[in-house]
Formats: C-alpha cells, sequence, structure tokens
C-alpha cells in the first residue's frame, strides 16, 4: 500500500512524529510538506533533531492571504497525487495544508484518513473551525481523540463506522521526543531555575488579530510579572502586532525568540506552569503534568478542561490576573490541579497502523 502524509505546520510535524516512523517501516511511505509557515531550511533542522526522514517533496508555498494559499497547495498537491497515485492519504488537523491535501485527495477519489478528528471549538469565526468541519465531512477515515468529539461527528451525522476512538498522537509525541531534551543547557541559557518560572505563549489569530484582546492579556501579564518570572518565546506575528500598536511589555518579562521544539519542551517541561493560546500545549502540557491557563474565550480541547486539568480563563484582564494570582501567591490549587489523574491513551501511532491495515 501506498501512503502520503501532508503535512505544512510545525504542529503538525510534531503530533506526527512518532506515526511517520511506522508509516515508513510499513508501507511505502512518501511525504508532502507543503511549507505553509515555514523556510526549508528551519524545518530540515527540524527533520533533523527529531530522526525523520526528509519530505520527498517541498512544496515552498509560504504565507497568504487563505484563499490564495489555499488554491496554491491544491494545485501542487492534485499534481503530487496525480504523479505518486497513492492508496490512502494522511492529514492531520485543522490547518489550511489539512483542508488543501483532503480536498485535493477527495477530488481525485483517493480515500482520505484524518488524524484529530471531530475537535470542535464552535466559533465558526475560526478559520480552524471551518478546516475541521470540511475535513471531517469528506474523509474515509477518522481518528477520534477523545469520547467528545467522537460525539460530535455523530452529531454530524457522519457515519460510525468510518470512526475510530483511538486517542491522540499529540501525548505519543511527547513520549517519544522527550528523550532528546537537553534541559539544562536550555535553562542555564536563560538563567532560569527549574519549577521557577512560568511559561507565556501567544501566536492564535483570535488574539493577534484582535488588538483589543492582545491588549488585556499583555496588561494581565504585564501586572503579573511583579510576582513572577515570566518567559514569553515570542511568535513573529505577535511580535509584529506589539510593535505596529505600540503595546508596551514590562522589561521583567523575559522575551525570548521562537524556540526549537526540543528546547521548547525543555521549558515546558520544567516550568511551574504556562499560560497559552495554543491548542497542541494545551495537551503537550498535560503530558508533563503541567497545568495550561488558556487565554481564550473557547477552546477545542474541552475535555482537559472539564477534567480540571486546564483553565480556560477568557481574554479579561482582571479575570486572567485573578485566575493565575491563584497559582502564584499560594501553591494549593497548583498542587491540586496536579493531583488530578487524568489519564491519556499512548501507543495510538501503533493502533492508526494497524487502522490502516485492516483498510481493503
Amino acid at each position: 500500500m501506498k501512503i502520503i502524509t501532508i503535512l505544512g505546520t510545525r504542529p503538525e510535524i510534531i503530533k506526527l512524529s512518532a506515526l511517520l516512523p511506522l508509516l515508513d517501516q510499513e508501507f511505502e511511505h512518501v511525504l508532502i510538506h507543503t511549507g505553509q509557515h515555514y523556510d526549508y531550511n528551519m524545518d530540515a533542522v527540524f527533520f533533523e533533531e527529531l530522526n525523520l526522514l526528509k519530505p520527498k517533496y517541498f512544496l515552498n508555498i509560504g504565507s497568504h492571504p487563505q484563499g490564495k494559499q489555499t488554491g496554491l497547495m491544491l494545485e501542487k498537491i492534485e499534481e503530487v497525487l496525480i504523479k505518486e497515485k497513492p492508496d490512502l492519504i494522511i492529514v492531520e488537523g485543522d490547518t489550511n495544508t489539512t483542508m488543501a491535501g483532503a480536498l485535493a485527495a477527495a477530488k481525485l477519489h483517493i480515500p482520505i484518513m484524518h488524524a484529530e478528528a471531530g475537535c470542535r471549538s464552535f466559533n465558526r469565526q475560526m478559520p480552524e473551525e471551518i478546516n475541521r468541519v470540511i475535513v471531517d465531512h469528506i474523509s474515509d477515515y477518522l481518528i477520534a481523540p477523545d469520547e467528545e468529539s467522537f460525539q460530535h461527528l455523530l452529531a454530524e451525522g457522519i457515519s460510525e463506522d468510518k470512526i475510530s476512538l483511538l486517542g491522540s498522537t499529540a501525548f505519543d509525541a511527547v513520549l517519544r521526543n522527550k528523550e532528546f531534551i537537553k534541559k539544562e543547557v536550555v535553562l542555564d541559557n536563560y538563567k532560569l531555575k527549574e519549577k521557577k518560572f512560568v511559561l507565556v505563549t501567544l501566536h492564535r489569530a483570535e488574539n493577534t488579530d484582535n488588538v483589543n484582546n492582545l491588549r488585556k492579556i499583555i496588561g494581565a501579564l504585564n501586572h503579573l510579572s511583579n510576582l513572577a518570572t515570566f518567559v514569553f518565546p515570542i511568535h513573529p506575528r505577535t511580535r509584529k502586532v506589539i510593535n505596529e500598536n505600540k503595546i508596551e511589555i514590562n522589561s521583567s518579562i523575559k522575551l525570548v525568540e521562537p524556540q526549537p521544539y526540543l528546547s521548547f519542551l525543555a521549558l515546558l517541561s520544567n516550568c511551574t506552569f504556562c499560560i497559552s493560546d495554543s491548542g497542541g500545549i494545551q495537551e503537550e502540557a498535560l503530558a508533563f503534568n503541567i497545568p495550561c491557563l488558556i487565554p481564550r474565550e473557547e477552546t477545542e480541547w474541552t475535555r482537559l478542561v472539564k477534567a480540571g486539568k486546564n483553565i480556560l480563563m477568557g481574554t479579561n484582564t482582571d479575570k486572567i490576573i485573578n485566575e493565575t494570582k491563584k497559582f502564584l501567591i499560594d501553591e494549593t490549587e497548583l498542587q491540586r490541579i496536579k493531583g488530578i489523574k487524568y489519564p491519556y491513551d499512548d501507543k495510538v501511532s501503533k493502533k492508526i497502523v494497524e487502522v490502516i491495515k485492516q483498510i481493503k
């Protein structure tokens, strides 16, 4: 069986990093990288760090408005699919790469497997939500990460025999890749002490495109930075919006460049807790039992909030301050959340391979 996996962003590479080597071992496997966010040289290092085979095809699409980016991807992905004639394509998550890859395959009548299917924020203002829904409804095999996602798919009329409730590959990825972490090097580099800092990331469009939201979140961080060390690897898009709108950040907040994946894992695994609007980090934090406080109005990973492991704070300045202070002033709340037992599935990538083997 020939399988093509299509990815284009670092979160996709991370979440598929435990699955890709298994596909290489078990099948004739071809990897397409659309280049949605990053240039080839940056991602070449990324593949080397994680001991992954490099893509056969790098499409070098780059950053464009949504419609143009998706159109360029469709055109180039279709050319590769016609040339390679795969029996199955695999896409992951909710990016424009995910949607373009699935659409190109669907129009060529190539079966589609969607990993991380059924996640819903129920906010159609988010481009990711549109991508999730479209890809789920044109896919032939849907890998649901949790019971809620499974139920969302059923509620939308998707046949149960298309769905496999296996879990999330994000945990496989963390368990595999944490073996490559060199925490002492990273902590020494930024003069940090283990479990003595708060890690912050902000990059989601609902926060960076909404300057008012970003001002409120940064205002809360400025206030809180007097109580603890805050480390903020700042995304280029976030930095651009901050600079253009003259949003001031306290000098007490340690701004650092975007981190390579393994360096970021070193920071995440050794922080006290994290504040992040990233869906991927919400899962990765769980794997290290690090509470994640989410400055968003909704999240696609509702199960982690309902379980009490993560906190959905919203974007109101006062609420962010009040929620975060609970963790900074008294460790009781922090330890209570860390003490909540929440099992997650492992070996999901191997289970996906077994599903593929059953395809006739």
